[in-house]
């Protein structure tokens, strides 16, 4: 399907540390009426500099790149630059994957296996503020955590994940050490868990933390 004549240009950066599968999708869209590609890395930091560079309307964005996650692009991009639309392209459609990105703001997660047709709809569906697009496989990831989880629970559970501690995560939240303590009882309430590491294994099991990510000892 061809954009109006009349459509501004969409622009894309492509992070994905497999050269193949980068300079593939880079052809793909290349070829696309009204998509230009202005910019392809292999790596997250890299990335991070083009979108600086360049302001994308779009970051293609791999979930595993050699020197910073796709995750954590994402969290700084939600940071830096939230203009920018986000679409994972990966081979990881794990729920916890899929949940993280979501939290950050992604506009869209696809499977490697999407199709052609499927990448490019989902570029200009992004790019115009649509989402979050999302392939089968991750939708189908997506059904099986049944813990309901408050935007605040969410973020304090990615920060304990991530090896934080409640005074680390209340100068993170902007929040006061009681207010986490209260969110960190509610989450171990929720998980049935009895300590924070639990917590997180068991978030993990049903998708609501990122797989590389660890829990704090408990303290």
């Amino acid at each position: 399907m061809l954009e109006p004549r009349s459509a501004p240009p969409v622009h894309v950066v492509i992070a994905d540390d497999h050269p193949m599968l980068r300079e593939g999708t880079r052809a793909l869209l290349e070829r696309q009426a009204g998509i230009v590609v202005v910019g392809a890395t292999g790596e997250g930091a890299a990335a991070l500099r083009l979108v600086a560079n360049l302001r994308p309307d779009v970051l293609l964005l791999d979930v595993h790149l050699p020197d910073l996650s796709g995750v954590e692009v994402a969290r700084r991009l939600r940071a830096d630059h939230p203009a920018v639309a986000v679409l994972v392209l990966t081979n990881y459609e794990e729920a916890g994957y899929i949940r993280a990105m979501l939290q950050l703001g992604v506009r869209g997660y696809l499977g490697k296996t999407a199709s052609g047709d499927q990448i490019v709809a989902a570029v200009r569906a992004v790019a115009r503020g649509r989402g979050p697009v999302l392939s089968e496989g991750a939708r189908a990831a997506l059904g099986g955590g049944d813990v309901a989880l408050t935007a605040r629970e969410q973020e304090v559970l990615h920060l304990l994940a991530a090896g934080r501690r409640n005074g680390e995560i209340a100068a993170a939240l902007s929040v006061s050490v009681n207010t986490v303590e209260f969110h960190v009882r509610h989450l171990l309430q929720k998980f049935g868990a009895r300590s924070r590491t639990e917590v997180v294994l068991k978030a993990r099991q049903q998708g609501y933390a990122p797989p590389e990510l660890r829990a704090a000892g408990d303290a």
